[in-house]
């Protein structure tokens, strides 16, 4: 062990474990590719949190077991090294049982507190402690919460009932005080910690150039969507000057050429925008960057502005071209509106990638084939289709706890896996393997086209990229 005991008691460990693409949005191959390939960025939840504790007087030790592509073995090791009170990790509900497993094995042979966080333990808490690997979690935002945790942990655990948000085994059961504290307005909130991150080490396979890291500029999403859970989230946005503020530190302090911003709607304010693209541009930061918004939240005006600023590449959620389907999604959005988007950044300049989703309620082959004809016919550089796989809070998965008297998602955090799988795309009209052949021809009709194929292949600019394209292709198959 490193250090004096008074130095370990202000030590935390955080880790980004290795992260996989749940079953039920693709099929295995393409599954494989996209968990190894396709999008290895930082887990900015755990930077947040990380940046948040070095102003509160703690060190932090943060291992990027997801990026590297550590072992169980190999996080211990560097756990053991630094010796810290406390190791914390952010749950998804999707992959939870996997990043179990690596708790469990980690806690055996590095047995310090366990401290989780993240929507998951919001939604399932009892679930989520009834595993013994984990002593505490933090439901809501955290800030005060959490370092007021990591002090009790260092006097020996006593007097945590209080504190806001906790979860914790108590008498044999499991007690979850209320998050009762306020928002911390986004523009007060510390910038990721960035300098512990081995930002050489993320990549993405549409990414143009490196480093590259994500961000966010706002929080929840003022939309309402059904399959969504975003939406269920309190909407908050950050300032134009406290977004180019981070941009700068990335571009100037940690070399990062290239940003991907993660919030759902970035366009949603356009004199913000019109703020952020004026800034980048009299700064002269040297940066490309990517957003994701709605088709019905841009203008030719504000994609030219965006495109002068760096911007190269825009996601568009369309999720079906049926009218009916898309209403019941919750998508108050018209097919043309979506075209024109598309037509607008391609003659901006700016690349696109549309998502889709099939096994949508009251989605059969005609409107199945509407989304295909749909996505070859739009200016389109790449598309994304997944399964809808109902996962809460969503109003869709409400919708299955509903009708089957079954919380599918609780039953696996409490240990059945094969509970997701009895679940399986719930509202598809299709059996699972048709469905499965379904998305293959969806990617295949837009992506095998020789028209596509020969346009990719003008626009290849290293051999690393040609292999990267080639990896995807055989992915597909």
């Amino acid at each position: 062990m490193n250090g004096s005991g008074k130095r370990k008691r202000g030590r935390v460990a955080l880790v980004n474990l290795p992260q996989v693409v749940p079953d039920l949005m693709y099929t295995p191959r393409v599954r494989k590719a996209y968990t190894d390939t396709a999008q290895i960025l930082p887990n900015l939840s755990l930077a947040y949190l990380a940046g948040h504790l070095e102003k509160s007087g703690f060190e932090v030790c943060y291992v990027e077991a997801f990026a590297l592509r550590l072992s169980a073995e190999e996080i211990v090791r560097r756990l053991r090294e630094f010796d810290p009170i406390a190791v914390g990790y952010n749950l998804i509900t999707e992959t939870f049982l996997e990043s179990l497993a690596y708790i469990e094995r980690i806690k055996q042979a590095f047995p310090v507190p366990v401290i989780v966080g993240g929507m998951h333990l919001s939604l399932y808490p009892r679930e989520t402690l009834s595993h013994e690997c984990i002593d505490y979690g933090i439901v809501g935002e955290g800030w005060r919460s959490f370092p007021q945790l990591l002090h009790a942990i260092a006097q020996g655990g006593r007097d945590v009932g209080g504190i806001d948000g906790l979860v914790r085994r108590d008498d044999g059961g499991v007690t979850c005080v209320p998050p009762t504290a306020d928002s911390v307005p986004l523009d007060r909130v510390p910038f990721p910690a960035r300098h512990l991150l081995p930002n050489e080490a993320y990549s993405c396979v549409m990414s143009k150039r490196h480093p590259v890291t994500v961000m966010i500029s706002s929080y929840g999403c003022p939309f309402k969507c059904a399959y969504c859970d975003v939406g269920t989230i309190r909407h908050q946005m950050r300032s134009a000057e406290s977004v180019i503020a981070e941009m700068e530190e990335c571009r100037k302090r940690h070399g990062i050429r290239e940003i991907w911003f993660q919030d759902e709607t970035f366009t949603l304010n356009p004199g913000r925008v019109q703020a952020i693209c004026e800034a980048i541009r009299r700064k002269k930061l040297d940066v490309t960057w990517s957003v994701r918004t709605r088709a019905d939240l841009v203008s030719p005006d504000m994609l030219a502005s965006m495109k002068a600023a760096g911007c190269f590449k825009m996601h568009f959620g369309v999720e079906s071209a049926d009218p009916d389907v898309l209403s019941r999604l919750g998508r108050s959005m018209s097919i043309e509106r979506m075209r024109e988007a598309f037509s607008w950044a391609r003659e901006a300049g700016i690349s696109t990638l549309a998502f889709f989703m099939i096994g949508n309620p009251g989605e059969d082959r005609p409107a199945l084939k509407r989304s295909i004809r749909f996505a070859k016919t739009i200016p389109c550089d790449f598309i994304q289709v997944n399964k809808l796989t109902p996962c809460p809070p969503s109003r869709l998965y409400s919708q299955v706890v509903k009708e089957t008297g079954r919380d599918f998602w609780a039953e696996y955090t409490l240990g059945r896996r094969g509970a997701i799988a009895e679940m399986g795309n719930y509202f598809s009209v299709f059996p699972p393997g048709e469905l499965d052949r379904r998305q293959k021809q969806f990617f295949r009709a837009f992506y095998y086209r020789p028209s596509y194929v020969a346009r990719r292949l003008l626009a290849v600019r290293s051999w690393h990229e040609f292999a990267t394209l080639a990896r995807a292709a055989l992915s597909i198959r």
